[in-house]
């Protein structure tokens, strides 16, 4: 077997999950995993397949002539992070440049992002923006919760963070 990860992205149209399941069970592909989004009126997408490997060649021509989409074609498996996976929440009121706040003290404990999913929406009574992020990461040996914890909150008084073990 043969793994393959495909990323797409393209207008956003009913019908695009399926004919890209469809197209990777007419080449006798297996769906392992994925993400997907609507963005902007955009359909962004990654997707792990297992196929056998005289299919692999085909299912990856069909793949990139899928139309209107943009796709990239990644063989085989990356290894994954070593350590314990958390899931992390952070709200705050919205300002320039806090994701590059909260990924600056993530790299600098060396922690990896397995996923991340931002929103900015106004404040239910006051009206404000408020940001909020939700995170898997993984945590690597010799860091723990409450350091990551106290640097994520040394960033400003307003920020929340709740971090639960997966």
């Amino acid at each position: 077997m043969k793994t393959l990860v495909a990323t797409l992205i393209g207008p956003d149209k009913t019908g695009l999950v399926q004919q890209l399941a469809r197209l990777i069970r007419q080449h006798n592909g297996s769906w392992q995993s994925s993400a997907m989004s609507e963005l902007a009126g955009h359909f962004a997408g990654i997707v792990e397949i297992q196929v056998p490997e005289e299919h692999a060649p085909a299912l990856s021509k069909a793949l990139r002539g899928l139309p209107e989409f943009q796709v990239q074609l990644v063989e085989g498996l990356a290894s994954a992070p070593q350590g314990q996976t958390l899931q992390l929440t952070i709200t705050a009121n919205d300002r320039l440049g806090i994701v590059d706040e909260l990924t600056a003290v993530l790299n600098s404990l060396n922690i990896s992002v397995k996923s991340l999913k931002t929103a900015s929406h106004p404040a239910p009574t006051t009206g404000t923006q408020l940001f909020e992020a939700h995170s898997t990461v993984v945590l690597p040996h010799g860091q723990t919760q409450e350091d990551l914890q106290g640097r994520l909150e040394a960033l400003s008084d307003d920020l929340i963070v709740d971090i639960e073990p997966e």
